[in-house]
């Protein structure tokens, strides 16, 4: 018959593996899209423009700037930027976006802009991911120490 304390045992392997399988598979879910959102953004690079643009005003301190630029074909575009970048109200900026939807995929042309959400977002995958195995790995050491010896 278990034993109280086999039965807390049990309980945490259980834990672990569960704790385990959820992590493992966000974490892969997260990295595979963001293997996706990567290549975008490399096409992005590769199709799209870059044209001058200048900060018009500050919507939440200097990492949210409010960008205008006029397109190619003469279309006048303001967009707001996220929290990747600093910018001082006034400032000259380069602006890239795809000729198709400049509003949609305006953004300034700078490292953190363009590549700040694939790198966020795959940190966090591979912290969810090793995670997750890390919980599966002592989930299998724990099982395995409470076996019997064959």
């Amino acid at each position: 018959m278990p034993t109280e304390s086999s039965r807390a045992a049990a309980q945490r392997i259980e834990t672990l593996f569960a704790k385990g399988v959820v992590f493992t598979v966000l974490g892969a879910g997260m990295l595979i899209g963001v293997a996706l959102y990567a290549q975008w953004t490399r096409e992005f690079l590769r199709t799209s423009v870059v044209v001058p643009g200048r900060v018009v005003k500050l919507n939440a301190g200097p990492h949210h700037p409010e960008i205008a630029f006029t397109t190619l074909a003469g279309e006048h575009v303001e967009y707001p930027q996220g929290g990747a970048v600093s910018e001082q109200d006034g400032a000259a900026v380069e602006v890239r976006y795809a000729p198709d939807a400049p509003r949609m995929t305006a953004r300034l042309n700078t490292f953190g802009a363009i590549w700040g959400d694939v790198l966020m977002l795959g940190g966090m995958g591979a912290v969810f991911f090793g995670g997750g195995v890390g919980q599966l790995w002592a989930g299998v050491r724990a099982w395995r120490s409470r076996r019997p010896p064959a």
